[in-house]
């Protein structure tokens, strides 16, 4: 996929969210820390984001417990423990120096370069860039925010408003819609999170099968 320079050069920094528990999959760690093939399901991660444009490690922000990553320059804690997806958005886009961060799971190993790369050449003046599919489902932990999303997520999660959808109405929002999704991940790919056993389980038949390449 062709990108201008000027998104290519666009600063653009990388917030993982590693604060989730893993008790569905009904382990005693964290998802992060937890293997998939062998490496550590937020090593796949890593690799995806470090394959785009100019966004290395050093543009990695992992939002979860700092004493799991010493060796990882850029690692915070959450500032409002406890409050799900929409604290670590807010908690990254804090730490982040950038104006313009892409936001995404830990436990999201198949996500498609392209489709990050795509988003990223919608961002234009908005203020998120958001797949919207299935139905108007959409989806927060592979999105694009800038640090005009601050003000209204501290406000809401001061107020016990934790939904993503509620800061919509005052941010300037573009949806990626599923039309566009499938000429890049026609399986939508991208958003396969892992949170049970049995999806551990389909992850590793489709990474021997080479499905996700």
């Amino acid at each position: 996929m062709k990108i201008n320079e000027d998104i290519k050069n666009l600063s653009l920094t990388a917030i993982i969210l590693a604060g989730g528990k893993s008790s569905r999959v009904g382990l005693n760690k964290s998802k992060d820390q937890m293997k998939l093939a062998g490496r550590p399901l937020i090593d796949w991660v890593i690799s995806k984001l470090t394959s785009l444009d100019n966004l290395t490690e050093e543009n990695i922000i992992i939002v979860g417990s700092k004493e799991k990553y010493p060796n990882f320059k850029r690692g915070i804690e959450d500032v409002f423990p406890q409050r799900g997806p929409l604290g670590g958005v807010f908690s990254g886009l804090k730490a982040s120096t950038s104006q313009y961060n892409l936001v995404v799971g830990c436990d999201m190993p198949f996500l498609k370069v392209e489709l990050l790369q795509y988003m990223r050449e919608k961002i234009d003046s908005n203020d998120i860039i958001i797949p919207r599919y299935n139905k108007g489902y959409i989806e927060p932990l592979c999105a694009i925010y800038s640090k005009n999303c601050l003000e209204i997520i501290e406000k809401n999660i001061q107020s016990g408003i934790l939904s993503v959808r509620k800061i919509f109405p005052y941010l300037r929002i573009k949806f990626v819609e599923e039309e566009e999704i499938k000429k890049i991940d026609p399986k939508f790919y991208s958003f396969f999170n892992l949170n049970y056993k049995h999806d551990f389980k389909k992850a590793e038949e489709l990474i021997k099968k080479k499905e996700t390449e």
